[in-house]
């Protein structure tokens, strides 16, 4: 008995078989024992879509970037390593003229913005190239500090890059959206104790993104009114749920929180779109103001957190219908979540989507209130 390799490749791969003496051709292929991916296969990452679910997957290998210096020992974050990370795409600089955040492509991106979407039907199964972005936002120049340790001013700066690259990728008429989002001690690896986010443009909505954009479109259809701007309101009133205030933003426990210590930061007026909301300087400034002090009573709980900016689609990216997403400026209504990570709390029950939260937000909103935020007299610095 041996081993060889059928000369037919079936949907990028060779099949392996094991050849028996005297063996007929289906003998040969029922002998079959793995399927070997070849280089082209594992090269070429792509875009599925569940049916059932209607959930799109990346799948296959991120390919590694031309312009990457691998750099294992150290962090490539820290200035004077920059030659270690992809050409910036943006920066700012202080009155020195050394950087203090600056934003480059990841080294293994899983969108990437070269070529056309080539969106096809594979029997009744759906693929695509992941057409898009994927951008690193390095929040400051000094290694081993979180977003809360921030200073204000150097907090207005991340916010300021958030929005001007939500901005800027929204140009491209293919994508469809585009994340924000910071995982926050969840990994080991040198680069994440320097803190730094993730902008994750895609030609497909998040299934997340989806299920609200639709439920929102629902009420307001419904009673012509924004389903968070009612939240918002009753929640004031209530004030059981609601961690802080100010005259712009307000954070709450959500009602229905899927994680202890959940926060949700909302503008007080309605507005569907975080990057347009934030247009003014003086937006942005008390946005930073307002999301520090959250932070840090988050961090009093865990240091592990999981933090996203929920803003409308991208409006002038090509539409399935004429009526796609027509209601947005005035059904959705952008915010940001925080998800803590507490040990040994349980916040998931299997795969089908049950979340189980063993402290309610009535009770979790209540212990954040009394986490009196950090001082800013004295400044980490940026």
């Amino acid at each position: 008995m041996t081993h060889g390799t059928f000369g037919t490749k079936l949907t990028g791969c060779e099949l392996l078989v094991l050849t028996v003496k005297g063996a007929t051709l289906r003998h040969k292929l029922s002998l079959t024992l793995w399927k070997k991916p070849n280089q082209e296969a594992m090269r070429m990452a792509e875009l599925r879509l569940d049916p059932v679910a209607h959930r799109w997957v990346v799948t296959g290998r991120r390919r590694v970037m031309a312009d990457f210096n691998d750099a294992e020992a150290i962090c490539p974050f820290c200035p004077g390593n920059e030659h270690f990370t992809p050409r910036p795409i943006q920066e700012l600089r202080d009155a020195t003229g050394a950087w203090s955040a600056r934003v480059f492509h990841d080294r293994a991106p899983i969108f990437l913005v070269e070529g056309g979407e080539d969106r096809r039907a594979v029997g009744m199964f759906d693929r695509m190239n992941p057409v898009g972005a994927h951008e690193i936002v390095v929040e400051t120049p000094r290694h081993g500090v979180t977003l809360a340790e921030l200073p204000v001013p150097q907090m207005e700066k991340c916010i300021a890059l958030y929005r001007d690259r939500i901005l800027d990728l929204k140009r491209d008429f293919r994508l469809r959206y585009v994340s924000v989002f910071k995982d926050q001690g969840l990994a080991a690896r040198n680069e994440h104790g320097h803190s730094h986010s993730q902008v994750l443009a895609s030609p497909v909505l998040p299934q997340f993104l989806e299920i609200e954009f639709r439920w929102s479109k629902l009420h307001f259809l419904r009673r012509e009114r924004c389903v968070f701007c009612d939240c918002i309101q009753q929640e004031i009133q209530d004030g059981k749920r609601v961690v802080d205030q100010n005259a712009d933003f307000v954070a709450v426990c959500p009602f229905a929180s899927r994680s202890p210590y959940e926060v949700w930061l909302l503008p007080i007026r309605h507005c569907s779109s975080f990057e347009k909301d934030l247009a003014e300087p003086a937006r942005v400034k008390s946005l930073a103001s307002f999301l520090k002090p959250c932070l840090q009573r988050i961090e009093k709980i865990s240091g592990i957190l999981h933090l996203v900016i929920h803003t409308e689609p991208n409006l002038a990216a090509r539409k399935p219908t004429k009526d796609w997403w027509n209601t947005v400026p005035d059904d959705f209504h952008w915010h940001i979540e925080l998800h803590p990570d507490v040990e040994g709390e349980r916040r998931y029950l299997g795969s089908e989507g049950f979340y189980f939260n063993p402290i309610s937000a009535e009770e979790a909103a209540l212990v954040l209130r009394a986490l009196e935020p950090e001082s800013e007299a004295t400044p980490l610095g940026s």
